[in-house]
């Protein structure tokens, strides 16, 4: 899926050896290529996005599961996350094809506008099913897909007996228990710089997901300005603005990663000024790091807040 996986237990099981944990997690990793990724030509979002029907299509309820998950956030958001950007990311070479690293014409942004929109598709669930009112919708589920993998992977580790695990898939990623050390998992939070790689925080992290978003890793600069891989559904642009990077922290749960990918993104999309309102309306733990002339700025929201007390409080016993 055009991204990397990393898993740490602490005391684990009896019998799991590394080579063990590598062999299951890599299986249950497999899964989620074969259902969601778009790098995969024969996996069955691939074949779907290939077929031009107009019926309903019957799928498998793990995707359609994704597919639902992906629709409420575009429900909540008013579009601003949207499964149907597909064109628009692969046109801007954010996709699993070439990248050309130019701003393409204005013609075809407007061309592949057409063909976005999260009301476009219609889901059922008995039987899974999905319909489309244009056969050449292209779905593209990699803001869901980090975070699918990473609670199926804790799903995993938990059904063989792992209590205290860190299970990651890029910036997504599931913890339960403690670490080595006996200690919460501490989870970095990048400094949004291209040009480093440091810590801004770490943020102590019992039982939980947490996600971040950004846009100082994935882009391209063409003509002096920069341009990254969130893209407005509904300008075909991508987003401009001082909202550096977002990461969600939220309970454990069946979906949980999963569902801080798929919010992480959707505050980048919104942006500075939308983003931490739909936070706050939610009730969401958000962090926000705004880049301004002097340096960069942060952002949180009262319930983030409330959590790193907590954090503090239970660190001083």
């Amino acid at each position: 899926m055009g991204t990397y996986y990393a898993v740490k237990v602490a005391r684990p099981p009896a019998g799991l050896t590394p080579e063990a944990l590598r062999a299951g997690i890599e299986r249950v990793l497999g899964g989620v290529i074969a259902t969601l990724s778009t790098y995969d030509a024969s996996s069955e979002l691939s074949r779907l996005n290939r077929n031009p029907s107009t019926d309903w299509v019957p799928v498998s309820d793990a995707l359609r599961q994704v597919l639902a998950a992906g629709q409420r956030l575009g429900a909540v958001s008013d579009g601003a996350f949207d499964i149907t950007v597909g064109p628009l990311v692969n046109l801007w070479g954010f996709g699993p094809g070439a990248h050309a690293d130019a701003v393409p014409a204005p013609e075809l942004i407007r061309a592949a506008r057409e063909r976005v929109g999260y009301g476009k598709l219609e889901l059922r669930a008995d039987p899974a099913a999905i319909r489309r009112q244009r056969g050449d919708l292209y779905i593209d589920l990699s803001a869901l897909g980090e975070g699918e993998g990473a609670d199926r992977m804790a799903a995993w580790l938990e059904s063989i007996g792992a209590t205290d695990y860190m299970a990651a898939v890029a910036g997504t990623l599931r913890v339960r228990g403690k670490n080595a050390a006996g200690r919460p998992w501490g989870i970095a939070i990048e400094v949004p710089d291209p040009e480093q790689r440091s810590v801004q925080r770490i943020l102590p992290v019992t039982d939980g997901a947490v996600s971040t978003s950004g846009d100082y890793r994935n882009f391209f600069k063409a003509g002096g300005k920069r341009y990254s891989h969130h893209i407005d559904p509904h300008t075909g642009l991508p987003v401009e603005q001082h909202l550096a990077s977002v990461t969600v922290v939220l309970p454990a749960g069946t979906d949980s990663a999963r569902r801080a990918d798929g919010l992480a993104t959707t505050l980048m999309v919104m942006g500075a000024a939308r983003g931490p309102a739909l936070a706050e309306a939610q009730g969401l733990a958000a962090y926000f790091i705004l880049r301004e002339n002097q340096g960069f700025r942060e952002l949180t929201t009262t319930v983030f807040q409330q959590i790193e007390h907590s954090a503090s409080a239970n660190e001083r016993k």
